[in-house]
């Protein structure tokens, strides 16, 4: 990992070179598995917090995840509530399936991200889950930019519950505060927020997910966070609360 890192700090000296690097490296690494080698056992922790918590206890949910990618993390989501014996348990994972939109506004400007990142065709995606022996009757995938696909006409689509437990894996302010508006009517006192790209910025708290976190509470002063754990290798986990 930390050769990676540095052949990475080298080639973003120059975008055009980082991108061909970027592209080329997923490429020629086309196994399947997680990215965030750190959220597998966040998620489990989370929903392991969930059954002592006495907030979190107090209502039964559902895990969403914003950002898939080849479905590694979303597979290992399911594998934990199986594990853990949480039949009622929905899992709802939601991508553009064309990779990274581009990066406007407070986005814009850092070379590590680019239009078309991180693409993988929905078909892909859920070959990689069903071959994995996912159970894909308890989950639910939602395509599109999230800009045009979490719309009203979506809460009305699925039977939608509290969220339990939320990973945001989205890399941009823009798609992690777009994500949490839309989940908004789904976040209770106990809802665990997993965000993984936490430290994607170092720790600028005017960028990226900790800015979207900072603006998602200012519009809402019935809620506060209360920290949980970091883990691998930029996240950082949060259990809300009533203010």
């Amino acid at each position: 990992m930390r050769v990676k890192s540095a052949i990475e700090a080298v080639l973003r000296r120059s975008p055009p070179l980082y991108r061909l690097g970027s592209r080329l490296y997923h490429k020629m690494n086309p196994e399947f598995r997680t990215l965030s080698p750190g959220a597998p056992g966040a998620i489990q922790k989370a929903f392991e917090f969930g059954r002592t918590d006495p907030d979190a206890s107090a209502f039964s949910g559902d895990y969403h995840e914003f950002g898939l990618f080849r479905g590694g993390t979303f597979l290992a989501a399911g594998q934990i509530v199986d594990e853990m014996g949480l039949k009622d348990v929905r899992l709802y994972g939601y991508d553009s399936f064309e990779g990274l939109p581009e990066a406007t506004g407070l986005d814009a400007g850092d070379p590590r991200f680019f239009e078309g990142q991180f693409a993988c065709s929905r078909e892909e995606v859920e070959a990689n889950l069903a071959g994995h022996g996912m159970d894909m009757s308890r989950a639910v995938l939602v395509e599109g930019f999230y800009e045009d696909s979490l719309t009203e006409e979506l809460h009305a689509a699925h039977p939608f519950r509290p969220a339990s437990v939320v990973l945001l894996d989205c890399d941009y302010y823009s798609s992690t505060i777009c994500a949490m508006d839309w989940l908004d009517r789904y976040i209770r006192a106990g809802t665990v927020l997993l965000f993984d790209d936490w430290f994607s910025y170092g720790n600028d708290p005017d960028m990226g997910q900790p800015k979207a976190l900072e603006d998602w509470l200012a519009a809402r002063p019935q809620w506060r966070v209360e920290q949980l754990d970091d883990f691998e290798e930029n996240g950082r986990g949060f259990v809300v609360r009533n203010a």
